[in-house]
């Protein structure tokens, strides 16, 4: 089954997304009132409060169309759903953090979020190469 158009719309949200972080993720609260062109949404709050709301409140949308189709996710798609919740945490915490900011080691002596980051792309080079080897082991 294809997910070419799937892939494609994420890819163009992904990207929409991206921009926008970049365009909110220094704001400060004194800008909180500075007028927006949007009626229902007319200050830049409203706007970043909307921002965080609207994904949460399509995808509960998604899911609610889903069960009524009878098209509810396998164990494994859960699995992996609950991967990109985390995924998503995971790109939440390093809204507003600059290259600067990631070599710099916290009080407690723990890692730097470099270190953090290099540690989860090893990770998830381990995840994608045990996954392919266990698909190949079991295909034949």
């Amino acid at each position: 089954m294809s997910r070419e158009k799937i892939d494609a719309m994420l890819a163009e949200l992904r990207e929409l997304r991206a921009q926008t972080l970049a365009e909110l993720s220094d704001v400060t609260p004194d800008e909180f009132s500075s007028p927006s062109p949007m009626e229902r949404w007319d200050d830049l709050r409203r706007v970043l409060l909307r921002f965080g709301d609207h994904l949460r409140e399509h995808a509960n949308q998604i899911e609610d169309t889903r069960q009524q189709l009878d098209q509810r996710h396998t164990m494994p798609q859960r699995m992996l759903a609950e991967g990109e919740i985390g995924y998503g945490k995971l790109l939440a915490s390093l809204v507003g953090l600059t290259d600067e900011d990631l070599t710099r080691k916290p009080p407690d002596g723990g890692w730097s979020v470099l270190e953090v980051l290099e540690h989860i792309i090893q990770g998830e080079r381990n995840y994608l190469n045990a996954t392919r080897e266990a698909r190949k082991h079991n295909q034949g």
